[in-house]
């Protein structure tokens, strides 16, 4: 069998052997160029440049990924040294704060004490002034009373010093011989009508001196009188207050009743 002489090339595309001088291939149709035939390696053994440039490319992924591990491990290093530091820095600033603080309560604290004790002292002074107040309504009642008897003694002094003064203007005695006089007639009832007070005198509520005190009543004081009990006139008031008595020495008849 004669070997053929055609020379024959391989098709870049799909590997096929085509003519050297084909413009197309008659297999997968693609265009072909002037170009050298593409070598195809050996699906037994590869290439040895290709084995060699691997190898550089192995060694060189390898490089960057220990690069990237050391830049990783240096930027961890960075920040755990960084925020040690700045816990150390920021240690004294807490200590600081919380000293701070700790006197801070201590202040209020103490305050809250003396608003305490200050409050107490008022509650103090408070219940004091309370019992001042008292004793003195207490004495204030006192002097009320010992002026409402001084002056039934000055009245009591005044009627008794009239009394002797209109005793002393009767005639003298008769002698025993001498025959007895007719007794003295009793005394009037005093007629009702408009009195004026000769001297400052108290309304009594009961015609008697050991009577409660209605009211002081000063000179010159006109009074209307219903009608007399003893030594006692009874008087009303023009101001619808409950009647009294005074004594009919300490008034004179005015004018008669309207």
């Amino acid at each position: 069998m004669a070997q053929s002489t055609m020379q024959a090339k391989l098709c870049p595309h799909c590997a096929n052997s085509v003519a050297l001088d084909a413009v197309q291939c008659p297999y997968c149709k693609a265009t072909l160029n002037a170009e050298p035939a593409h070598e195809w390696p050996d699906r037994n053994n590869q290439p040895v440049q290709s084995k060699l440039v691997a190898a550089p490319e192995n060694r060189g992924v390898k490089s960057k990924a220990l690069i990237a591990l050391a830049l990783l491990a240096f930027a961890l290093g960075g920040y755990f040294v960084g925020s040690q530091q700045v816990k150390n820095s920021s240690a004294p600033g807490a200590a600081d704060g919380l000293r701070d603080l700790q006197e801070k309560d201590q202040k209020i604290q103490t305050l809250e004490a003396d608003l305490a004790k200050l409050r107490e002292g008022n509650q103090g002074s408070s219940s004091e002034l309370e019992e001042l107040k008292a004793k003195l309504d207490e004495r204030e009642k006192d002097l009320a009373a010992a002026q409402r008897k001084l002056a039934d003694a000055n009245q009591e002094i005044d009627r008794l010093t009239s009394s002797r003064v209109a005793t002393g203007s009767r005639p003298a005695a008769r002698s025993a011989d001498a025959p007895p006089s007719s007794p003295l007639p009793a005394r009037r009832a005093a007629e009702p009508g408009v009195y004026e007070t000769v001297r400052s005198t108290s309304v009594y509520a009961e015609p008697a001196a050991s009577s409660r005190v209605l009211t002081q009543i000063g000179k010159g004081t006109r009074v209307t009188v219903v009608r007399s009990v003893g030594e006692w006139l009874e008087v009303r008031s023009k101001h619808d207050n409950p009647p009294g008595f005074i004594r009919s020495d300490d008034a004179m008849f005015v004018a008669r009743a309207n």
